[in-house]
């Protein structure tokens, strides 16, 4: 017995083992590309004689343990095998193999709908995914912008390229207009796949939505229009309708009800205040009519625009004040209408104008100038130019008067740099001064010993005995100005003038000076460690050049030798360098910063000389906000470092910080100081965030609370994440509000820097509502009270119309108003009309008719009682008290003598009763007889002189006349040429 269970044992773990290969793969699974190549590698850890091949067992051999491969996939159904056999056994692995292909094309459309979507209705959009494989690796991604919102994975075997398609389900909002939906195929192949995973992405679909407005697109939007121009807008739809059209004072067009647009046209536009609107009807009894308007500007460039002074005329002086004037004449429309004022090709000023008007209209605009001397010669002019947005002509049409030239007068400048404040004189070696002036007009020049010996000219030879004070003074006609000299008698002195008397020099640039003596002498020249100038005995002038200097420790000196003795004049020089760069940044910071958190920047400044001149100027735009100065005394290059301790508020968020460098060298130096500035350095500030306008608020129906929070209204920095909350509990913003949802919400806007609440009342308005019946009853001459009233917020106003006249409310309608009504509720959002009959209920009434009756004996006695009321009244008759018929209009009765008397005939219903009495007499026959006879009577006299007329007025008149009733009293003819 136990040597059966031991076989049954050794024969279950040959069995479980049966599958086993020990055979290996590197990798153990490839995914290749189709069309790409591959390498693997067969190995195997068995320790006895083997042999392993990739084709089969009869091409083993003896070989090491491994063994490569390398193929190229032309085949979607290729399978590689690798082949171990040993003394042993023998047995074979299939390579796992994953071949793949991307997308031909990703494409994303919307099934069974063009155009715009309507707030809250389904739609479904379409992903087409052309020849991808294998599919069920294959995942779909669905993206509303940058948020994946669904994906769909494939399930299948198949290995060769297919076409997959996947769909979404979207109800949009107000919140998605202009949103961008795309899809993404994407094959997750594993990790021996690629990564990230390959994936193609389909162009995005813009949806447009509509909500809470009229289903109509105006293409464009708004229109800008020449005055006496041309002008044509589409008008189009994307739902069923009954018709639709335009309605404007030029232009209009009719309404239809088989098209999908319709276009607005006018060809030579001459109506200024044009309010073209496109109406559209719907099969929707809560909306049946809605309009879209179109904004139109008409626009009428100037007549002309002209420039001058006010209340002046010829020069101006310096340092008055002047005012220009620019007319500009008809223009339209004026709040479109800016003014801008040149001096030369500058911008000086503008001026824009407020209005409603839209006819052209006749504008000024004037400009106080203050000029000086550098003004004279100037330009002005003035520009009228209409800036009428992205709808309007580009670039804006604009107007420009001729130029006005100025011309100023100022007061003479005396040029210091020919005339120095002091002169040296060595005695026996006079000096020549030169006095030049600027001025206008142009000035007179004259020296001044003493307020009583004037010398008109120029130029002036100042001797050792000329006095030790000298004036030169410049006048014009606007004043005048004086330079003083000081003459200084030398008589040790080096009888030298540098000119200039300081250089300011950028490194390796040229420079150039003077020196200049009047004395005799036996010799001058300049000592330098760069462009020494040996002695000259002959030249009273001799100049220090070098093209290009490098020595920053430079000192030139001029000599000259005279009186048996050399003397030496030093000239200064500044050899500067502007920096190699200047660069910003943070100290010990990176990212955002934190509002009310204090933080340092940097300016490092790289190779500048010399740097007792440099100026560091930090600047947050374009303001000076500090700056740093240095005082070292190196000549040569050096690198400088400017900090700045800042603590920014949420107003610093994107500002733009930068520092510069300037070197400010003097008088002699360049003019502006150079200057090398850093690039801006952009800050972030994070900041807690704040509702800025917590109001209450009037959405209407199918808004979502989405709507309420932007960027005007809230800010915050990171972007912060809205909740809303409605009695303690969390609202889900996105979903569209009704009219249930009116209440008191809580607003919390959240960042990692805090939060802020804001408790709001949320009032849903929405368009009016009617629910009338077909048929109302009311009693007459009492109030009409609507059974059924608007509903509709804000509260509607109600109008009540019959034959599409507008009744007067409280309606009290009388026994004869019964008929068709129409009731009219009208807000904000909407109008809305119902229509029924009204029926009014009253007591019987009764017409008015003969109530006196004379009957002839044995004759009939015929009564008729007309009555009227609501509900139908009952009826009956009584004779003497008596009832003598129900349910009769009219009575007959024989006229005997017993029937002579009154006769009563009553009418009742629910609202009341009324009586009519009769009066009967009754007369014998023989009466009758004679009255008969004298009617017959007077008829035949009637007759005979009636034809005794036409025959005596046949000659007259021909025609005819129609004999009026007695209460008429007149003759109308019947027809022209006719008998009698």
């Amino acid at each position: 017995m136990l040597q059966l269970q031991q076989l049954i044992g050794l024969l279950l773990i040959i069995l479980a083992h049966a599958d086993y290969c020990p055979i290996f793969f590197d990798p153990p699974e490839v995914v290749v590309k189709y069309e790409a190549s591959f390498s693997v590698n067969c190995s195997t850890n068995m320790t006895d004689n083997f042999g392993l091949s990739w084709e089969g067992y009869n091409d083993i051999d003896l070989i090491p343990a491994e063994i490569s491969e390398r193929r190229s996939v032309m085949d979607w159904e290729m399978q590689l095998t690798c082949y171990i056999e040993t003394n042993k056994t023998k047995c074979s692995q299939n390579l796992p193999l994953i071949i793949y292909k991307t997308p031909d094309s990703v494409s994303i459309s919307t099934v069974n709908h063009n155009g715009p979507m309507m707030a809250g209705n389904q739609y479904e959009l379409q992903c087409d995914v052309l020849n991808v494989a294998p599919v069920q690796y294959l995942t779909v991604k669905w993206y509303k912008g940058q948020t994946l919102v669904n994906q769909t994975n494939f399930t299948g075997t198949i290995k060769t390229p297919v076409s997959k398609t996947s769909k979404l389900l979207i109800r949009p909002d107000r919140a998605d207009d202009g949103a961008q939906y795309r899809c993404e195929a994407e094959l997750e192949l594993g990790e021996e796949g690629p990564q990230p995973p390959p994936k193609v992405s389909s162009d995005p679909l813009n949806i447009t939505v509509y909500y809470g407005k009229c289903p109509v697109q105006l293409i464009p939007q708004r229109v800008v229009v020449r005055y006496n121009s041309s002008v044509s807008v589409d008008c189009k739809t994307y739902v069923p309708h009954v018709g639709m059209g335009w309605e404007a004072s030029e232009g209009e067009v009719p309404m239809n009800s088989s098209v999908s647009l319709i276009t607005w046209r006018v060809s030579n536009l001459t109506e200024w205040e044009i309010q073209p609107f496109c109406h559209i009807n719907l099969n929707d009894p809560d909306n049946p009519q809605c309009l879209s308007d179109l904004p139109v500007t008409v626009y009428k460039t100037p007549d002309s625009v002209s420039i001058s002074t006010v209340n002046h005329n010829g020069p101006m002086m310096e340092g008055n004040q002047y005012e220009l004037q620019c007319d500009v004449l008809n223009v339209a429309p004026v709040q479109n209408l800016t003014v801008k004022w040149y001096k030369g090709q500058t911008l000086v000023n503008q001026i824009t104008f407020t209005g409603t008007i839209k006819t052209p209209v006749n504008k000024t605009s004037k400009l106080l100038i203050r000029p000086d001397r550098a003004d004279d010669g100037a330009q002005y002019r003035c520009e009228a130019e209409l800036e009428l947005g992205e709808e309007g002509p580009q670039p804006p049409p604009k107007v420009t008067s001729d130029p006005l030239s100025i011309t100023v007068y100022f007061k003479p400048i005396i040029n210091e740099t020919k005339l120095p404040s002091t002169v040296h004189v060595f005695r026996g070696y006079p000096v020549g001064l030169v006095c030049e002036a600027e001025g206008n007009p142009k000035p007179t020049i004259s020296w001044n010993f003493s307020p009583k010996d004037p010398i008109y000219s120029e130029t002036l030879t100042i001797t050792d005995s000329t006095p030790e004070d000298v004036y030169c003074i410049a006048n014009n006609s606007v004043g005048n100005t004086t330079r003083h000299v000081k003459v200084s008698k030398q008589d040790g002195d080096c009888p030298v003038q540098l000119i200039p008397q300081r250089v300011v020099v950028r490194y390796n640039s040229s420079v150039s000076a003077d020196c200049k003596t009047y004395v005799p002498h036996v010799g001058m020249g300049w000592e330098a460690s760069e462009g020494a100038v040996g002695m000259n005995p002959s030249v009273s002038l001799i100049t220090w050049r070098v093209s290009n200097l490098t020595e920053w420790d430079i000192k030139p000196s001029c000599f000259i030798n005279y009186n048996d003795d050399q003397c030496l004049s030093d000239l200064p020089v500044t050899l500067y360098k502007t920096p190699d760069s200047v660069s910003i940044s943070t100290v010990n910071h990176n990212g955002p910063m934190m509002e009310g958190n204090q933080y340092e920047l940097q300016c490092d400044v790289l190779n500048v000389a010399p740097v007792q001149y440099l100026t560091v100027k930090w600047y947050k735009g374009q303001t000076l906000v500090n700056q740093t100065t240095f005082t070292d005394t190196i000549k040569t290059p050096v690198s400088k470092t400017s900090k700045l301790l800042m603590r920014p508020d949420r107003a610093d968020d994107g500002a733009q910080y930068r520092c510069e460098a300037e070197l400010q060298l003097g008088e002699e130096g360049p003019q502006p100081p150079p200057k090398v500035s850093s690039d801006p350095l952009n800050i972030t500030v994070y900041y807690k965030p704040q509702i800025k306008h917590c109001q209450d608020w009037f959405p209407t129906t199918g808004t979502s609370l989405v709507s309420y929070t932007n960027s005007s209204s809230l800010v915050g920095n990171p972007r912060p994440n809205i909740s809303w909350r409605r009695k303690s509990s969390l609202v889900n913003a996105s979903i569209l509000l009704n009219t249930n949802d009116s209440d008191q919400y809580e607003i919390t806007a959240s960042n990692e820097l805090g939060d802020s609440k804001c408790i709001l009342n949320i009032t849903v308005q929405y368009p009016p509502k009617l629910n009338c019946r077909e048929n109302y009853k009311v009693k007459a001459n009492t109030p009409f009270q609507l059974s059924c009233p608007a509903d509709g917020l804000p509260k509607p106003d109600v109008s009540l119309y019959k034959n599409g006249k507008i009744i007067q409310l409280p309606y009290y309608p009388t026994w004869n108003d019964s008929g068709w009504y129409q009731l009219t509720a009208t807000n904000r959002h909407g109008t809305v009309n119902s229509t029924f009959f009204l029926n009014i209920l009253y007591a019987p009434v009764f017409s008015i008719s003969q109530d006196m009756f004379v009957v002839v004996e044995d004759s009939n006695i015929t009564l008729e009682c007309h009555s009227l009321g609501n509900p139908e009244p009952k009826m009956w008759w009584s004779f003497k008290n008596k009832n003598i018929s129900i349910g009769r209009r009219h009575i007959i009765e024989r006229a005997t003598s017993t029937r002579a008397g009154v006769y009563t005939c009553s009418a009742t219903n629910e609202f009341g009763s009324k009586e009519k009495t009769f009066v009967v007499e009754i007369k014998d026959n023989s009466t009758n007889y004679i009255l008969i006879v004298a009617v017959i009577l007077a008829l035949l006299v009637l007759i005979i002189a009636v034809l005794f007329i036409c025959a005596w007025k046949k000659k007259k008149s021909t025609g005819s006349y129609l004999v009026q009733p007695v209460h008429q009293r007149e003759m109308v003819p019947l027809n022209n040429g006719g008998k009698c």
